[in-house]
């Protein structure tokens, strides 16, 4: 007969008397911590897409649907009853690279 043990913790036990006017609501503490990596997220997925409302003017439409401003590309995109234009990359450095 075997006997296994298992141990496990779950970190420090923090014990506040109610009057402390230093007591940290965990859940409260824990929500404002969700929201601001929420924020944090929010502002780093913006960061890496870049759309416009309208397009420069001299902006080439290309047969597959897709926009050539110059270096740049865009696809157009509805959004919200809006027409926006995301930039993508270049489709032909992308279509050379997947054949």
């Amino acid at each position: 007969m075997f006997l296994l043990a298992f141990s496990a913790t779950a970190g420090p036990i923090i014990v506040q008397k109610s009057s402390d006017p230093n007591k940290v609501d965990a859940f409260e503490l824990q929500k404002e911590l969700l929201e601001q990596h929420l924020w944090q997220e929010q502002l780093r997925n913006q960061a890496q897409l870049q759309w416009l409302r309208e397009l420069p003017i001299g902006c080439v439409f290309n047969a597959t649907g897709d926009y050539q401003c110059g270096l740049n590309w865009y696809r157009p995109y509805r959004y919200q009853q809006q027409q926006l234009y995301i930039q993508i990359p270049d489709p032909e450095t992308t279509r050379r690279n997947t054949h």
